[in-house]
């Protein structure tokens, strides 16, 4: 699945191309991107050519498409540099940057202080809200009035979730969020295993071996196609302290030390308006039901 890339920087490439960081295998002249592609509605494969996607390096008919791929397309026209995709799973994709495999995480990875240790990260990419995937029989039974403008507060998902399990992809912040603000020895409620894929986690709420799965909102928005009988379920997450207030937003990881393609990456996306995001996430979010 991973394509181990081992070609060097080459100069003399115009104006708009960049030195080699020191160290990198890959260097600065693309930007070479691992991601899952089996992260909807950030990023997923298909079969299927089009506008939206860009080829998975290495495989034959094999494209990916979301929401990454086309900040991916949108910082490669705004850099001039050519685009590489690299799939590998997650646990993968941090070795992989320090290796210099691929030179950048493009995944819808939040920046936290523990993977801060190891990479750096540029601006956010895309801002979010908690939500939580959820039957909807059981959302009209515990959360009947609920709605974007009435969301759910902390103490009446306490209550809701009493006796009940949560699960989520592994590591990513919404399985940190079950055991940090849900799991204790003062209540019910029980922590799944981590799957391998949002899909996979969706799936076990679908068939009730889990009550409800926490992502970011756009993430919940397309697993409620996985089966009719899923929903959102909109929640008031003023309760989220320290750093993981900033779990709901996605940056791009970078090699430590690697400030000039830090730099031409955060100039472009200063550039990427809000609304220019949110089309494309919704849009990508559309897409993306086809894969039910």
């Amino acid at each position: 699945m991973k394509n181990l890339l081992k070609g060097l920087f080459l100069g003399g490439l115009g104006a708009l191309a960049l030195t080699s960081c020191q160290n990198n295998a890959v260097g600065n002249d693309k930007l070479v991107i691992g991601m899952e592609c089996n992260y909807q509605p950030f990023n997923w494969t298909t079969f299927a050519e089009s506008e939206y996607t860009l080829p998975i390096s290495g495989v034959s008919g094999e494209y990916a498409d979301g929401y990454d791929i086309q900040v991916a397309k949108y910082l490669s026209e705004a850099t001039g540099l050519e685009v590489e995709i690299h799939r590998m799973v997650w646990d993968n994709l941090i070795p992989s940057l320090n290796s210099g495999t691929i030179n950048m995480i493009l995944a819808g990875m939040t920046d936290t202080p523990e993977r801060r240790e190891s990479i750096d990260f540029t601006d956010p990419y895309l801002s979010s809200d908690l939500a939580f995937l959820i039957k909807t029989d059981d959302l009209n039974t515990y959360f009947p009035e609920n709605s974007e403008e009435n969301p759910a507060t902390y103490e009446e998902l306490l209550a809701a979730f009493s006796g009940q399990v949560l699960v989520c992809q592994a590591n990513v912040v919404g399985d940190g969020f079950i055991d940090t603000y849900f799991v204790s020895e003062d209540n019910t409620i029980k922590h799944n295993t981590a799957t391998t894929s949002y899909p996979l986690a969706a799936q076990q709420v679908a068939e009730n071996i889990a009550f409800a799965m926490p992502a970011e909102l756009p993430v919940v928005e397309a697993m409620t196609n996985i089966s009719d009988n899923l929903s959102i379920l909109y929640v008031d997450d003023s309760f989220l302290q320290g750093e993981d207030v900033n779990g709901m937003k996605v940056s791009i990881g970078i090699k430590k030390g690697n400030t000039e393609l830090m730099d031409i990456l955060n100039e472009a996306l200063a550039k990427l308006s809000d609304s220019e995001r949110q089309t494309m996430m919704g849009e990508a979010a559309t897409r993306s039901a086809s894969l039910a």
